[in-house]
């Protein structure tokens, strides 16, 4: 069932004629004005399944360079700038990571940590490893997500595949998989590379995918946890997103940031009646801000059909 599931979603993603146009009364798309806010677009109003606009009016100035947000249910895209333009996309990557992960790894295997990691943990997040601590694949999955960490990121990686570069090989066989064509990773970490680029849409279908996972789903949904290593070390791990447990329509998601990817989110969120809304912000200078204003734009703007989340 829950095969069936994820290929439906991964086909009202990715089968679809280009987000960029408008002519298509399948899909809603919403577009910036000159401005710099957010425009029903003409397309919105036609007939077909997923929530409808209510609302004639211009949405809120957005600092980030692309963005999209998707209805999760339909498909439909409620609103977007430049969903399919090339972006580093900075630590968004590990969701794609963690998918990987769960194609060639037993959540229970035993994990031991190496100085390729270590110093990896040094460029960024962490999450405090310690060379030749040993942890379990899943606790080391909930480092990744939850406080994104970059020690835990190689430390999967080499035990997967041997090193990072294999293992971006088969990152690489993750996205073919999901078909996504504008997707192209060589590390699992997100650090930059000028081969290393997703984009808004490619990150919205992964995060979606991730979503219903029973084993890295809860990880995106979590606060904080605390993990321990196999010789008894605690690591407390604390979400990147400082939205999650502020926002109750906010249910979890994954944070990104480069110098050169700039400030990047991807998000599940959910309406006052149980819709689930995926928002993948890329290349903000202000990306809390900006998932905010969208999400109660977006909410207030549409209307969903009530046998829709029946």
């Amino acid at each position: 069932m829950l095969a069936h599931l994820l290929t439906a979603i991964i086909a009202l993603f990715l089968n679809a004629p280009p987000p960029e146009r408008l002519d298509d009364p399948g899909r809603v798309l919403s577009e910036f004005a000159p401005e710099g806010r957010v425009l029903l677009a003409e397309a919105a109003r036609t007939s077909g399944d997923g929530p409808r606009p209510i609302q004639e009016t211009l949405g809120p100035v957005l600092h980030a360079v692309s963005f999209i947000v998707v209805d999760v249910e339909s498909g439909r895209v409620l609103a977007a700038r430049e969903p399919s333009a090339i972006r580093s996309v900075a630590s968004l990557t590990k969701i794609l990571t963690a998918l990987t992960v769960l194609r060639h790894a037993d959540f229970d295997a035993e994990v031991t940590v190496h100085p390729r990691a270590i110093a990896a943990g040094r460029r960024g997040a962490d999450a405090e490893l310690r060379a030749g601590e040993r942890f379990t694949v899943r606790d080391l999955l909930a480092a990744l997500l939850i406080t994104s960490a970059n020690d835990a990121a190689v430390a999967l990686a080499e035990h997967v595949s041997g090193d990072e570069a294999t293992f971006a090989d088969r990152m690489e066989e993750t996205a073919r998989a999901l078909g996504l064509t504008r997707t192209r990773f060589v590390n699992a970490t997100g650090f930059d590379s000028v081969t290393h680029f997703s984009t808004a849409s490619d990150v919205a279908a992964v995060l979606t995918v991730a979503w219903q996972d029973p084993v890295i789903g809860p990880f995106l949904r979590m606060e904080e946890l605390t993990i321990t290593s196999r010789a008894g070390q605690p690591h407390v791990l604390r979400t990147t997103n400082r939205l999650l447990g502020v926002r109750t329509d906010i249910l979890g998601g994954k944070t990104g940031f480069t110098e050169a990817a700039g400030e990047n989110l991807a998000v599940m969120a959910e309406s006052s009646e149980g819709h689930l809304v995926a928002t993948v912000i890329l290349g903000s200078t202000d990306r809390f801000t900006d998932v905010e204003n969208l999400l109660n734009w977006t909410f207030w703007a549409y209307q969903w059909p009530e046998e829709s989340n029946q």
